[in-house]
């Protein structure tokens, strides 16, 4: 331990100006400051001055001395002698770079102030300048003798520095100066890399698949710690183990992050990381039992210096595969830290006092804080691209519930269809099998029996017919138009061919309906069948014709039209009510409806509940019946759809399409 004393009085210092020209007492310099570089010394404890009985002997300034290791503490003295013309009218400064570590000034024998607690436990003095004023009333003209009082633990060496005596403005700038730079900037990036250490271990909690967070958390809080001992006046354990342990703490700050870059970089060496760990236990040992020589600390420091630019190589190589930016910004804080840190080993490494700058734990807190701000910045990538991803998931997510909930509801309707399917399906089997096969069985007897049946047998056939065009609207189409008129074409062919009157059958595709619910089918139906009716009992027809066709734009008045025309003699048809209002011909119409058994105002009104158009025209030799159903469907992006057969849009008797049959 005694070697790391000796050389403690190197780390005193923080100073930027450097020391006076050696003189036999006190040398002058610029604005009426001494600088006092040599002094006489001897070592006596207690608090009482010394007087010419101690061996007094003269030491230059900075000096270095060791009392008892047997015993608790030492004191030891030093006198100063320094010269004033006069008696200033205002107070001197006593301004003292290097003091360890606790102890008192005096003026020519007069109590001036205490440097610290005089009990044990003693300050930690080590690293903090002293400063103290001199009132005009404890000076006088000539030479006057400045006395200062050292204690030490037994254990550890004591120190002075060359001391300035000067006026106070001059020095105590100076002071200030050397203090924030000295200590309270430590303490500024003590409590930072505190907060970065714990934020990381915070990080690991969370993410332990992470280590890297881990030990880049220890590594800085092991830096919080070493920084105590640059600033604190108490340390937080007794002084002998605080001293063992902070040398422990300056080689495990660079061990962990050595272990971090391995982990940064994606990789796990167990050997390295068993070499790491038996280094430090090695270490650790010969510190603790102290039976390695002097020189130990110095060699200990010094390999794991040698070995830290490979571990530099590692984590420059992946910042910069991160982020170049990255890769610059730890290129040179890793590179500052390396160099600086080699510097302060050297002078760690010298004989006596020297008031140099240290600046390795400038530069490790830096480089700390550039590692962490780089690790915080991954780990906000992390969470960004985490909520990017969650955001995508959600969106799928509420894709996949929406798609579900439509799948539900298709279900639902599926099985809903399915219901009513069976229930049509029950009610058609019942209609036909009961309703039906009792009339079927009625018209045979009236057909069989002689003498007035054929009116009788007329309604029962009419009955059997409509009955069957109930069954056909329940049947499930599709929105299928055409197979509602191929039902109905089924059911007319034999009543048409017993009435001598041929069918030709020609239409094109149209498109699906979405108003062809069985309600709506049975007013087509109804519509078509009297249409058909009224040619086969009043129009003396030979042939009829049936087309389809679609007119009008898609989205916007588009209707899908059912054609019928006749060959037959005609009759006065009866205009839509709302295409022309009420003339003189009013009475003939109603007399026609009359006659027709009000069968053309019944088609017009189930038009009109489909929100269809019925035009009927009529002329001798040819009658026309035009049912022009809204398709509702939305505009195509496009395509034109398709187009009726130019022989039906000119009016004229088909002559082709799609499906033609006569």
């Amino acid at each position: 331990m005694g070697l790391r004393h000796a050389f403690r009085a190197a780390l005193a210092a923080l100073a930027i100006w450097a020391m006076g020209p050696t003189a036999a007492h006190a040398a002058p310099e610029p604005g009426g400051v001494q600088v006092i570089d040599s002094a006489e010394f001897c070592r006596r404890t207690g608090d009482v001055t010394p007087g010419d009985d101690c061996e007094w002997k003269t030491v230059p300034l900075a000096h270095e001395w060791r009392g008892e290791r047997t015993e608790p503490t030492n004191d030891g003295w030093f006198r100063l002698r320094f010269h004033l013309d006069a008696v200033p009218a205002r107070p001197l400064g006593v301004y003292i770079v290097g003091f360890n570590r606790s102890g008192r000034l005096l003026v020519d024998g007069q109590p001036l102030v205490e440097l610290g607690a005089m009990h044990e436990p003693l300050p930690l003095n080590w690293n903090r300048a002293q400063y103290a004023t001199i009132p005009p009333a404890l000076l006088h003209a000539g030479d006057n003798t400045l006395e200062v009082q050292q204690r030490v633990y037994g254990w550890e060496a004591g120190w002075l520095s060359p001391v300035r005596i000067g006026p106070e403005d001059v020095l105590q700038p100076v002071y200030e100066r050397r203090h924030f730079w000295q200590n309270d900037v430590v303490r500024v990036f003590g409590a930072a890399t505190f907060a970065i250490g714990l934020f990381m271990l915070g990080v690991w909690l969370g993410r332990r698949d992470q280590s890297m967070y881990f030990w880049f958390g220890l590594a800085t809080l092991v830096w919080s710690a070493i920084s105590l001992d640059y600033f604190a006046l108490a340390p937080p354990l007794p002084a002998l183990l605080w001293e063992r342990v902070i040398i422990l703490l300056q080689a495990l700050r660079g061990l962990t992050m050595y272990v971090f870059i391995l982990r940064y970089a994606g990789r796990r060496s167990p050997v390295i990381e068993s070499l790491i760990w038996l280094y430090f236990a090695v270490g650790a040992a010969g510190v603790f039992l102290r039976w390695l020589p002097g020189v130990f600390i110095p060699a200990w420091f010094l390999v794991s210096l040698l070995v830290s630019p490979y571990f530099y190589w590692i984590l420059v190589r992946e910042a910069f595969r991160q982020d170049v930016a990255e890769g610059v910004m730890f290129a040179i804080a890793g590179g500052a830290q390396i160099g600086l840190s080699a510097y302060d080993l050297w002078m760690f490494s010298q004989s006596g006092w020297t008031d140099r700058i240290y600046l390795a734990h400038y530069s490790e807190a830096l480089y700390l804080i550039v590692v962490g701000w780089g690790l915080m910045r991954r780990f906000i990538d992390s969470l960004n691209a985490y909520e990017k991803l969650a955001g995508v998931l959600e969106q799928r997510v509420d894709e996949k519930a929406q798609e579900l909930g439509r799948n539900v509801e298709a279900l639902v309707e599926a099985r809903r269809n399915e219901a009513l399917a069976r229930e049509r399906t029950r009610i058609m089997s019942e209609m036909h099998d009961g309703i039906g096969s009792q009339l079927t069985m009625a018209l045979s007897l009236v057909r069989e029996t002689p003498g007035e049946g054929g009116r009788v047998a007329e309604v029962l056939r009419e009955s059997i017919e409509d009955l069957q065009l109930i069954i056909d609207s329940l049947e499930p189409v599709e929105n299928d138009l055409l197979t509602v008129l191929g039902t109905l074409r089924y059911r007319l062919l034999e009543r048409l061919g017993k009435s001598g009157i041929a069918l030709q059958w020609n239409v094109v595709d149209l498109p699906p309906l979405p108003m062809l619910t069985p309600q709506s089918v049975l007013s087509i139906l109804r519509i078509l069948q009297e249409a058909f009716a009224n040619c086969i009992k009043h129009s003396g027809a030979r042939t009829i014709v049936v087309s389809t066709e679609l007119a009008g734009k898609a989205g916007v008045d588009e209707t899908a039209r059912i054609r019928i025309v006749d060959d037959g003699k005609g009759f006065d048809a009866p205009p839509s009510p709302i295409d022309a209002p009420a003339t003189p011909r009013s009475a003939t119409v109603a007399a026609a409806v009359a006659r027709r058994g009000r069968g053309l105002d019944n088609m017009r009104r189930r038009a009109q509940a489909l929100g269809a158009r019925l035009d009927i025209m009529s002329t001798p030799g040819r009658t026309e019946v035009i049912l022009a159903i809204p398709t509702l469907r939305p505009a195509p992006a496009s395509g034109s759809g398709l187009r009726p057969d130019p022989g039906i849009a000119a009016g004229g008797p088909p002559n082709g399409g799609v499906r033609s049959e006569t």
